[in-house]
């Protein structure tokens, strides 16, 4: 008797699991088709500019300037069509790093100020390489020979500028000629990034941010730090970058560690599907400040609070489920603790009237989706969709 009524049930929550697969099938993932094209169109575009920038300024030349493809699309977290993209443009100055000095005391979340050798300052004095276009970084520091973000990101952006402008102008953008084909090229700032957006037929564009970057190499790690290099030692993978993202300290530039991310998302089976939807679900319902590496940080201090076989046991919906609780309970006390530097809160810029709300939201969605997820596990579709009623059953 007792198996004769638990069948029914089985079937239905296995429904449950078949609709966020087919969601996560018709509304996350990236044809592979279109992810194929795009792939070749940004790298043969993104290379052909760099030979160009190199041309046009010998000290962007100097810095020997090499593409990593990081962000959300190359670590197989992006939702919807690949049409944004991040690449770090790693500079290398030609400079002994080990007589750089990372300091973050007076720097908040995790941040570093980065103090540059006598080395350094002697570029821009000695004629040989002064020539070659170092006189510039004399502008880079300030009188303690700190890196400045404005400084350093307003010199990338010349640089960009300069190689842009030697490009022909057709309807208000530069004309761009790849092999046979030609692309129109617009350029805007955004954050610590240089936008590009390559335009091509059909009104169809690729966005792509050139975010200049330095590189660095564990042992070295910032003296006063707040991070917990503790996690990033873990990983084995010693690289990792300071960027300059504009905040309210010029001398305070973030660090990033996104191939220690990596490490932690990879192999994870279900996981990287699980985030997706979140971020869809976000999307959908209008969370528009919650960043995307707000609900990847979630994700990860879940992954060091579980074992690797806990994303592979439970399935979708179940993650599905488990992680929306997560997010509303943060949302419910506003915090969401960095990462790598835990005494930093994520959501610290948003009211926590709009935590409070959304946290209401998800706690309302949740109790309808698990109050009916036997009788209609269609009730997902309102909530992760746009999709109409009259689509619903042919899910």
């Amino acid at each position: 008797m007792t198996n004769t009524s638990r069948q029914p049930e089985k079937k239905r929550t296995k429904n449950l699991e078949k609709i966020f697969q087919e969601i996560n099938k018709r509304h996350v993932r990236i044809k592979r088709k279109e992810r194929k094209n795009n792939n070749s169109i940004l790298y043969k575009v993104l290379q052909e500019l760099l030979k160009i920038m190199r041309k046009c300024d010998s000290l962007f030349d100097s810095m020997k300037p090499r593409l990593e493809y990081l962000g959300s699309y190359f670590d197989g977290l992006r939702v919807g069509q690949p049409t944004e993209y991040d690449i770090n443009v790693i500079l290398t100055i030609h400079i002994n790093y080990n007589k750089i000095e990372l300091d973050a005391c007076d720097i908040e979340n995790g941040y570093t100020s980065i103090i540059m050798p006598a080395e350094f300052r002697r570029l821009s004095k000695t004629p040989a390489t002064a020539e070659k276009g170092f006189k510039e970084t004399e502008f880079w520091c300030d009188r303690s020979h700190r890196l400045l973000v404005t400084n350093f990101r307003s010199w990338m952006q010349s640089v960009v500028d300069t190689a842009l402008n030697k490009l022909p102008l057709v309807d208000g953008k530069r004309m761009l000629r790849v092999e046979d084909k030609f692309f129109k090229i617009a350029y805007k700032m955004s954050g610590p990034a240089n936008t590009i957006t390559i335009c091509m037929q059909n009104d169809y564009v690729i966005d792509v941010d050139l975010v200049p970057t330095l590189s660095f190499e564990l042992p070295k790690q910032p003296a006063h730090s707040m991070i917990d290099f503790s996690k990033v030692k873990q990983t084995k993978i010693s690289r990792y970058f300071a960027v300059p993202k504009p905040s309210n300290n010029d001398l305070s530039w973030r660090l990033a560690f996104p191939y220690q991310e990596r490490y932690y998302t990879d192999n994870t089976n279900n996981l990287k599907s699980a985030l997706k939807l979140l971020k869809l679900f976000r999307d959908i319902q209008g969370f528009n400040k919650l960043a995307s590496y707000f609900i990847k940080t979630l994700f990860l201090w879940e992954i060091i609070e579980n074992d690797r076989d806990f994303w592979k046991k439970n399935s979708l919906a179940f993650l599905v489920l488990h992680m929306l609780k997560k997010l509303r309970d943060s949302l419910a006390v506003a915090t969401i603790n960095n990462f790598w530097c835990p005494n930093h809160n994520l959501l610290v810029k948003i009211k926590r009237e709009t935590c409070e709300n959304w946290s209401n939201r998800i706690s309302n969605i949740v109790k309808d989706i698990e109050r009916n997820k036997l009788k209609n596990p269609h009730v997902v579709l309102k909530y992760f969709t746009k999709t109409t009623v009259k689509c619903m059953d042919k899910i």
